[in-house]
């Protein structure tokens, strides 16, 4: 990071960031990370879903870094954004009607796939496959390796001769592309 082996401060870290230095981005999400998941487990019911708002918290953070301001700290920042995404996934939730469980089963039989279904499903790999096939060489490697092959970042890290961060930041935005692409193929 520096040339003296101490880590930079968060503004530093994000100037960094929006330099192009992304491993910068990672050292910031490691910094905070336990301030954003207790922020979003004070507001949300089901633990499951903690994470998932952590991610996002993260993703959306690191499109919308150019807008961060420096007027507060970042971890104020980040934490408000934890909390934005929490409180929507508690809007979308509560929109949603509730499922009620079905006692019998049995009435609702079926041997098997239709043919729509096993096209369908066919159909979306290939999108998926296209899609994987056309991002960069460098996000497709670690993409492959750790969602595909079921490797951990440690293990990717270290086939591809690489940072852990390095391998985080670069799975975290080969995920977006892979979203994004998928979404205009839609």
């Amino acid at each position: 990071m520096t040339e003296s082996g101490t880590v930079p401060e968060d503004n530093a870290l994000i100037q960094m960031a929006l330099a192009g230095q992304t491993e910068c981005y990672s050292v910031l999400m490691a910094r905070h990370t336990l301030a954003v998941k207790t922020c979003i487990k004070s507001i949300v019911g089901n633990i499951s879903d903690v994470d998932d708002i952590v991610q996002d918290t993260f993703m959306k953070a690191w499109f919308h870094l150019s807008s961060f301001r420096f007027e507060s700290t970042f971890r104020t920042w980040i934490t408000r954004v934890a909390m934005n995404e929490a409180l929507s996934l508690y809007r979308r939730q509560k929109s949603r009607p509730i499922c009620v469980a079905v006692e019998n089963l049995e009435i609702f039989s079926s041997i098997g796939d239709s043919p729509e279904q096993i096209l369908a499903r066919s159909e979306k790999r290939l999108r998926v496959r296209t899609a994987v096939e056309r991002l960069p060489r460098k996000y497709r490697d670690i993409l492959v390796l750790c969602d595909l092959d079921d490797l951990g970042t440690q293990e990717t890290a270290r086939l591809l001769k690489s940072s852990i961060p390095l391998v985080k930041t670069r799975l975290f935005l080969a995920r977006h592309m892979l979203s994004r692409a998928l979404q205009q193929a839609a």
